[in-house]
This record gives C-alpha cells, sequence and structure tokens, in this order.
C-alpha cells in the first residue's frame, strides 16, 4: 500500500503517527495485525449487551459503528460511537472515550493480552467498568475518524472540524446525563485530540479527571525521519503556520518553535495541558520503550518513551505509571514514504506496548476515576503486567 499522495499541501505537515504499511499513532494496518498477532477476523464476544467489539483483528475492534441506547443520540457529527441506556440513573461521573488513529469507539471492548508470568486481565476496559458497577448511561464513546480516514491514518492530524466532533458530544453527554462534568479516557491520538479540542473551546470545566493513555505529547521521534513538512505522512506534520489550530505530532525540540504543540514553551503546549488546567486531576499510563508507535526510532531513543508524560509543576497530575512490558521496540528508523521497516511491534507482540497499555489496563483506568489514588496506589490490584 503506497502513502496517499496529497496534491494540495495547505500545511506544514501533519500528521498523528500512523504508517501507510503499517502503524502511525493508534493505528495498525490489517495486515500487520496478522503477521504480528497471528489473528484475523476473530469474533470476540463481550460479556456486555450495550459494547460489542465485534471483529477483532490484533489491535482493533471493528463492531457495529453505532452503538447508542436509550435515546441518546449525539449528532456530534461523528462516525460513530456507544452510550446511553433506558430507565438508567447516573449515579458516576459519565465517562468518555476517545480512541486514537485510525481506530474507531468500539476498540474500548478489545480483548486483553496475557503478559508471560502473570495472570490475564479478565475484562476489556469497557467490562472492567461494568464490573465496577458502572451502568451503560454512564459510558460513552465518540469515533471521531470517518471510515475512508480510519483506512488512511498516515493522513489524519489535529484540526478544528475533529475538535467540533469531540468537544460536542461531550456536551451531548452533559445534557443526557444532566451532569456537570465528565471523566475523559484517551488514547494515543485521542489524547491531544481531546486536549486541543478543549483549550479551542475552552472547555476544561466540562472534565473532572482526564486519563491519558500513550499519548504524544512530545510528538513522536520516528517523524525526524519524515521530516516536518512531508505531503505522504501529514500526521508528522509540524504546526500550521496560517492556522495555528493545525498541527501534526513533528518534535518541537528537533527543531525549536516549529511545532508548539509538543514542545514546552508554550502555554497551550499539549505537555503543560495540566499546568494550564489546575482544577483537573491527570493521570497518564504509557509503555516507554516498549512503545512500538513512540520509540521505533534510533532518533532520542533514551527518551522517545518518555513522549507521553505530562509536566507537572502544579501537581494536579496524580500518576504517571509506566505498564510496559515484553520486547522493547528495535532501535530502527521508520521510512515514512515507504513505510519501510514495517513490522516493529516492541512490547505489543510479547508484553504491553502501544495498544495493550490500553487494553489491559481496565483496573488501573476505574481507580483512576473512582479513588483519591496516586502514584503506584493507582494500581492496586492490577497483577496482569509489571509497574516499572
Amino acid at each position: 500500500m503506497k502513502w496517499l499522495s496529497i496534491s494540495e499541501n495547505r500545511f506544514t505537515g501533519m500528521t498523528f503517527l500512523s504508517v501507510a504499511t503499517t502503524v502511525l499513532f493508534g493505528c495498525l494496518n490489517s495486515a500487520v495485525g496478522i503477521a504480528a498477532f497471528g489473528v484475523s477476523g476473530l469474533i470476540y464476544s463481550s460479556q456486555s449487551n450495550a459494547l460489542s467489539c465485534g471483529s477483532y483483528n490484533g489491535t482493533i475492534c471493528n463492531g457495529t459503528a453505532t452503538q447508542y441506547a436509550g435515546g441518546f443520540n449525539p449528532h456530534a457529527g461523528e462516525s460513530g460511537g456507544f452510550g446511553g441506556a433506558a430507565s438508567c440513573t447516573v449515579t458516576h461521573t459519565p465517562v468518555v472515550f476517545v480512541h486514537g488513529n485510525g481506530d474507531n469507539s468500539t476498540s474500548w471492548d478489545s480483548p486483553t493480552f496475557q503478559v508471560s508470568g502473570y495472570v490475564q486481565a479478565p475484562n476489556s476496559v469497557y467490562q472492567q467498568f461494568k464490573a465496577a458497577g458502572y451502568k451503560d448511561c454512564e459510558l460513552f464513546g465518540v469515533t471521531y475518524l470517518s471510515a475512508s480516514e480510519r483506512s488512511l491514518p498516515q493522513s489524519n492530524y489535529h484540526r478544528e472540524s475533529k475538535y467540533a466532533i469531540v468537544d460536542n458530544f461531550i456536551k451531548a453527554v452533559k445534557l443526557y446525563t444532566g451532569q456537570a462534568k465528565v471523566d475523559l479516557v484517551t488514547h494515543s491520538m485521542g489524547v491531544s485530540m481531546s486536549m486541543a479540542a478543549l483549550d479551542y473551546y475552552s472547555d476544561w470545566g466540562s472534565v473532572r479527571r482526564f486519563v491519558n493513555i500513550a499519548g504524544g505529547l512530545h510528538g513522536l521521534d520516528s517523524c525526524l525521519w519524515t521530516g516536518y513538512a512531508n505531503a505522504y505522512a501529514t500526521t508528522c506534520g509540524s504546526q500550521n503556520w496560517y492556522d495555528t489550530w493545525i498541527f501534526g505530532v513533528y518534535p518541537d525540540s528537533a527543531s525549536p518553535g516549529i511545532n508548539s504543540w509538543t514542545g514546552t514553551s508554550a502555554a497551550r503546549a499539549l505537555p503543560n495541558t495540566a499546568n494550564s488546567n489546575t482544577a483537573v486531576a491527570f493521570y497518564t499510563i504509557y509503555a516507554g520503550t516498549n512503545d512500538e508507535i513512540m520509540c521505533a526510532t534510533t532518533s532520542d531513543y533514551a527518551n522517545c518513551g518518555n513522549s507521553p508524560l505530562l509536566r507537572n509543576t502544579s501537581h494536579n497530575v496524580k500518576a504517571q505509571l509506566n505498564v510496559g512490558a515484553g520486547s522493547n521496540t528495535q532501535q530502527v528508523n521508520w521510512d515514512w514514504t515507504t513505510g519501510i521497516p514495517w513490522n516493529v511491534f516492541g512490547g505489543d507482540v510479547d508484553g504491553v506496548g502501544h495498544f495493550h497499555s490500553r487494553n489491559n489496563t481496565g483496573t488501573i483506568i476505574v481507580n483512576m476515576l473512582t479513588t483519591a489514588c496516586t502514584d503506584a496506589a493507582c494500581a492496586a490490584g492490577y497483577s496482569y503486567g509489571p509497574i516499572q
């Protein structure tokens, strides 16, 4: 599969890690999933009736796009989602789940993975919330990418039309539940997309707690190989010169000032999000150098695994837990224009990398939203892999 050729390059290169032949920030091509995990078209039967994963290709679910109930219909411009239930009383802060690049909302019901030496987590993230007593009128997920966008993840980037979908969905959940705030659980590009959306609409007052799973806040070092203005890999672009709300995940530190979103000097830089929103409690789950999206590169390999980390001078980042396990990512450079090499998976092959840091950590995520835990205490009851 070749990269999409873009005839009009209005920006200086935007994209959120994703690969033409393989992975790009939060997505895996199905052929790669087959090669790496030995599964294709697996039917995964959910233990609950409201959200179903559907077919599972080793990294993402492909269940029915729209799984709403109880009259919930956000009309947010979304390409699918889940949530709502009839005759249901809200007793928890509602949770909004935001997926990564090339992905969709049904992947929050992805099956777990057994790490060698540990027991397998019994529940998907969605099922773990149900087991903790959450009801379907309290659990919502939005699909902000269209089917065509999900098929070309190398071309997706942060922009206003996507911010509108995320923020309108949050507002719809608040209206449906009658609650003033929601909790956000986000993965990969969904982390930065949600942060930028809330900045754009000045809507951080709608958020109580924010869980960041494997977000590329400091950018993706593998994009250094591509360059910040490559029309074939717009996910890896810098900030748009004409519209600063349009940006990709080229690391700012590699060329100071080229992408203020992935730097640390600008007030709304992604790593500064917690410091700029002190009324919100923030939590991070990441896989360090076991994350094949963050660290498939020889460039800055010593630091690439730290890209999801938030700066915490305001002390409202309650925990940042490294759950990485298994194989470290190979130190190679991606050539995004050809997708070569295309089969580098780090911890997700035999442990916890970019995708399993989402799929395996339902217990930790529930702790983060239902207790006053900080640091390692947020991993109470998690026996499915190491905490580094």
